[in-house]
């Protein structure tokens, strides 16, 4: 009888001690463990942008009666253009969330205006491809072991169009990386844009998702 209250108790003994064994790992003795691999990160993104912009420019010539409190225009002039856009981009890390983009878009679309001569109304269009280099200062938000990464820019842009007329633009926008931690990865962003170009201002705003690759 008292051998088998000992076998009991020796069995209820083994099986409370398996669960917490089993949390610890043996080697052989004197083997080193093994080291941790650790996690790989890039700081460094290179993207190809596409995307559309709205970009739209106005103009009128009016004056304002303060005897008879009433405005009248002699001429006006409204330019839309709704160009898909696509070009490749570069985010360059400088220390901690700051890095430096440089890019260049290339917007290919049709220029559509009306405009008023002060008796009738007229129309033109146009195909138009416009070059557009820019520089931008970009804060992203987040660490590089995170598997999705908000980012904020603010920068320029410098128009090239037909004809070499040039201008440039102030550019604000926000967006994402995705799957950051991977070496193929996605993109979004929002750009807005407001300036002028062969000496008429122009305002516009950039829709765009690109395939990332960092490193």
């Amino acid at each position: 009888m008292i051998r088998l209250a000992r076998i009991a108790v020796l069995t209820c003994a083994l099986a409370a001690a398996a669960p917490a064994s089993a949390q610890f790992t043996f080697t052989q003795p004197g083997a080193q463990p093994l080291p941790v691999q650790p996690l790989q990160v890039w700081d460094n993104v290179a993207r190809i942008n596409l995307g559309v912009g709205f970009y739209n420019a106005s103009w009128y010539s009016c004056y304002y009666s303060w005897t008879w409190g009433w405005t009248s225009c002699s001429s006006s002039s409204y330019t839309s253009y709704i160009p898909f856009v696509f070009g490749p981009q570069i985010d360059l890390n400088v220390g901690g969330m700051n890095n430096i983009s440089v890019g260049f878009n290339v917007a290919i679309g049709t220029v559509s205006s009306t405009w008023w001569n002060g008796s009738q109304t007229l129309s033109h269009s146009d195909n138009v491809t416009m070059w557009e280099p820019t520089f931008d200062y970009v804060a992203k938000f987040g660490p590089s072991t995170q598997d999705t990464v908000g980012r904020f820019r603010v920068g320029g842009g410098m128009y090239i169009g037909p004809d070499s007329h040039v201008g440039g633009a102030f550019r604000i926008g926000g967006g994402a990386s995705f799957l950051n931690t991977s070496r193929i990865g996605a993109g979004v962003d929002v750009v807005i844009e407001a300036g002028s170009f062969n000496g008429y201002w122009i305002g516009g705003l950039q829709l765009q998702v690109s395939p990332e690759f960092h490193f």
